[in-house]
């Protein structure tokens, strides 16, 4: 099947997560020379939700990590290409290869193999291993306002209202840790303690993150802990990407009319492919993601792409809007990327259509 682009829509037609991981690291890096490419591969499983939504923190500066996806049996030969590809050099603190989550000692001999060192970053479970890679985090603090300071927190059950936030995460370098919608986990509380001068955001409603949980969080450290959420998933994408923390100044402030913008678009339902596409966010346009249907844009993301739409000048000059579209016909159709087209160009002022 062919797949068009429009002038204010790029559609990234690829419905496998590593091959989605592949295609965005060659439109960020096409030439990948090692002084300027990517310095670490960030290796994470591609079914479980968790571990590349807490391996994007490692993507900001100064690792320059750059995510990958693979089965945790196999290393998958587009993936196993790209690594050659890039060629990592690591850092003086990181090697070349990063791997988040349990793999099979099979996947880490095979990059070993190929002569590159491999940190393993795990834990006995999704929450210690989030820890984990906050601690590592902070080893190699990132080089943002905000990253050193702060921690997101989200659900471990259910990935839809955490979706935006990798894309933030590999933008600054804020670690995600993990919470049962009832429950504080032992492994996040303690590295809450140890961490306890952090600004902490709740990303998500009280159903994905009960008041309960909240308030045991705000317990346990100093500064005030504050919630980002809608009504729905869509609605809190649209809340995370207008947020500024006017105190910490955390946040992507897309929140003023007529500004214009880019974003990079998910099926609410296909978190693979978002995390996939991360390094959109830390590169070229760094997009916010916003969440939208397979048929059809939520009207929440439609009327926000209009508030922050430019009025046409005459001549026609910047700014602009832009948006990548994540996935086949099949994820997000052509009728919803035609919507999205129309919201996000300048020459269809909303008194025209």
């Amino acid at each position: 099947m062919e797949y068009y682009n429009a002038v204010d829509t790029t559609r990234i037609p690829y419905d496998n997560a590593a091959e989605m991981a592949v295609e965005v690291t060659r439109m960020v890096w096409p030439a990948a020379p090692p002084t300027l490419g990517p310095r670490v591969i960030i290796l994470v499983p591609d079914r479980v939700f968790q571990y590349g939504f807490m391996a994007s923190s490692l993507i900001h500066d100064p690792i320059n990590g750059m995510l990958l996806m693979t089965s945790p049996d196999e290393l998958c030969s587009v993936t196993r290409e790209e690594i050659v590809r890039i060629n990592p050099q690591g850092t003086e603190e990181i090697p070349p290869i990063i791997t988040v989550g349990p793999f099979r000692p099979k996947v880490v001999r095979d990059i070993e193999k190929m002569g590159y060192a491999v940190l393993q970053v795990r834990g006995k479970n999704v929450f210690e291993t989030a820890s984990n890679v906050a601690r590592l985090r902070a080893q190699c603090p990132p080089e943002s306002p905000d990253g050193p300071n702060s921690l997101f927190i989200i659900s471990d059950e259910q990935p839809y209202e955490g979706m935006p936030v990798p894309y933030y995460s590999a933008r600054s370098g804020v670690p995600i840790l993990l919470v049962q919608p009832k429950r504080l986990p032992p492994s996040t509380a303690r590295i809450l303690r140890d961490m306890s001068d952090k600004n902490v955001y709740v990303v998500g409603g009280r159903r994905a993150v009960s008041d309960k949980v909240l308030n045991e969080i705000a317990a346990i450290v100093r500064p005030p802990v504050r919630r980002i959420a809608g009504s729905d998933p869509f609605a809190t994408a649209v809340e995370f990407a207008q947020y500024r923390d006017p105190v910490t100044r955390l946040g992507w402030n897309r929140a003023k009319k007529g500004r214009g913008d880019a974003f990079t678009f998910c099926n609410v339902e296909s978190w693979e492919l978002a995390i996939a596409a991360t390094a959109l966010a830390h590169q070229g346009k760094h997009t916010p993601l916003l969440a939208v249907g397979c048929e059809e844009v939520p009207s929440v993301v439609l009327n926000y792409l209009e508030f922050l739409k430019p009025q046409l000048k005459i001549p026609v000059r910047p700014p602009f809007m832009h948006g990548f579209v994540l996935g086949s016909y099949e994820v997000i159709s052509r009728e919803a990327q035609v919507q999205l087209e129309l919201a996000v160009k300048i020459d269809v002022q909303p008194d025209n259509c």
